[in-house]
């Protein structure tokens, strides 16, 4: 038997980052592509492109 979690999220009103969700956020553009652990996306398809869309969710700036 399963049990289904849901949250409700209001995205006008999101949390604040932690210290310590900034502090990654910030070190992810200096990690080199070789350290990134990709394993979990699965590859893009020929017709990715065509099916895309803007991601609807608003994007947290670090300060």
């Amino acid at each position: 038997m399963s049990k289904i979690v849901r949250y409700e999220i209001d995205l006008n009103n999101l949390p604040p980052l932690t210290d310590e969700q900034k502090a990654e956020l910030k070190a992810l553009p200096e990690m080199p592509d070789s350290q990134i652990d990709t394993s979990d996306i699965p590859p893009l398809d020929a017709d990715f492109g065509e099916k895309a869309v803007r991601n609807p969710l608003p994007i947290y700036r670090i300060d």
